[in-house]
């Protein structure tokens, strides 16, 4: 098994088994993590996609990426806010 094998077990276990369930709780702290979580797997995605030059689904992860950022940069936002 190489590196970029387990990169992309890592990935698939951080983007959708782990945040899946996270994402649509109701607690701040568990969507957080989850949304955490779906970073963390695309950004290990993409690695392994640049390897294997496959482009199209590059830019897929960067998608899913800016999408979680910007979710947790608004969650922080609002949570700040509210104090």
């Amino acid at each position: 098994m190489t590196i970029l094998e387990i990169i992309q077990i890592i990935s698939v276990i951080f983007g959708t088994l782990i945040a899946a369930p996270l994402i649509v709780s109701k607690k701040y702290n568990k969507r957080l993590l989850g949304l955490v979580a779906v970073a963390a797997g695309s950004l290990l995605a993409m690695i392994v996609q640049l390897y294997a030059g496959l482009y199209y689904f590059f830019f897929a992860s960067t998608f899913w990426l800016l999408n979680s950022a910007n979710a947790i940069r608004k969650m922080i936002r609002t949570n700040r806010k509210t104090f």
